[in-house]
């Protein structure tokens, strides 16, 4: 019989003492039921033989209760898949901590500490299914333990609490009523270049399809001139070389965008970087400036910047995206800004930003 917290009231000490009862049950090699965003999940230990044991037969009673791995961390995780490819990294950046579960393929080599019947399972199906919850009480359950939870989805009722009446072999259950979003996690299988959302969840098809684009944002002060045209040649450049139209870039894997640094937002493309672009073709009218924040830098695979002035701005402010940030002249140089320029200045501009866009495109598409 599982013993049950109720742990509804949102009193914070009560659930505190409640996960750390939970810690202590999985440290003793037994199974807790807890609550995430999205439903209830059954955990183990990865390092308890007889825990591992528990869940795996568990999870051999319905497909929906595929096993996986769960950490407070994308780091704490990925070298298990070494080396993870290029969109993998970007799924985990854009979707965790989250409702969202990444089926990789997990390679050949297990971490030491990992329980060998569960790398069994892994090496058999060819899978290695991994989360990072956002939801506190898991994600204090993580820091109790220290380490790396295997987990698998707990039964609901039909108010959505945890089935209690389906207790398996959880020693222990935490109630916390409700989880705060319907429909469950949302599983994504992911091959080198190449995903699929092989369980409908909280995340929509639309909307893993955007945060599995390479995202590539141009990166000036106020963007209204310089960044603008950027983004507006890089479009068209990406929709010759894909044969598709600009509405269809996000199909294809890409979203461009443009910020600047000490822009307030609102502001529309100024008329002579207009004028620069309608010469070659592109109207981008409908372009209102942005400021460049924390969200799109991180979510930034190529933050490509106007001037040295301009990446060291960004670099100072999120020192992570250094990997992931580069001037758009490979030379080194600055772009200069037009800005209350003649035309002459601003179709000098934007021929030095065309300059450079074929060696970035070669670069963002291979």
């Amino acid at each position: 019989m599982s013993e049950v917290i109720d742990i509804r009231d949102g009193d914070g000490q009560a659930t505190s003492r409640a996960v750390v009862r939970a810690a202590n049950v999985l440290k003793d090699g037994g199974l807790v039921v807890v609550p995430d965003e999205a439903g209830y999940q059954l955990l183990a230990s990865i390092t308890s033989p007889e825990a591992v044991g528990l869940l795996l037969a568990a999870s051999d009673e319905s497909p929906a209760m595929t096993p996986t791995v769960i950490a407070a961390t994308a780091e704490a995780l990925l070298p298990a898949s070494l080396p993870p490819s290029p969109l993998a990294l970007r799924l985990t950046r854009r979707c965790w901590p989250g409702p969202v579960v990444i089926d990789l393929d997990p390679g050949n080599t297990p971490p030491s500490d990992w329980e060998t019947t569960w790398w069994n399972w892994v090496s058999r199906e060819q899978r290695l299914p991994l989360r990072v919850p956002v939801h506190e009480v898991p994600r204090g359950l993580l820091d109790e333990v220290d380490g790396v939870l295997l987990g698998c989805a707990h039964p609901m009722t039909a108010t959505r609490d945890p089935d209690t009446e389906q207790q398996g072999p959880a020693a222990l259950i935490l109630n916390a009523g409700p989880p705060r979003f319907e429909g469950g996690d949302t599983w994504i299988r992911v091959r080198t270049d190449n995903w699929e959302v092989t369980r409908t969840g909280v995340v929509g098809q639309a909307t893993v399809m955007r945060l599995a684009s390479r995202v590539i944002v141009f990166v000036c002060t106020g963007n209204t001139c310089r960044s603008p045209m950027a983004e507006a040649l890089f479009r068209k450049l990406l929709t010759q070389r894909l044969q598709c139209r600009d509405g269809e870039l996000i199909e294809r894997g890409f979203l461009v965008a443009s910020a600047g640094v000490a822009a307030y937002g609102g502001s529309p493309v100024s008329p002579g970087a207009a004028e620069s672009l309608r010469e070659r073709g592109v109207d981008f009218s409908s372009h209102v400036s942005q400021p460049l924040t924390g969200d799109l830098a991180a979510q930034a695979d190529h933050l490509v910047t106007m001037t040295r002035g301009h990446r060291d701005s960004v670099l100072r402010l999120w020192p992570e995206t250094a990997s992931r940030i580069q001037l758009l002249d490979a030379g080194g140089g600055d772009i200069d800004d037009p800005i209350g320029g003649s035309n002459e200045i601003y179709t000098a501009c934007c021929n030095a930003i065309e300059e450079n866009l074929d060696r970035l495109l070669t670069e963002v598409m291979n």
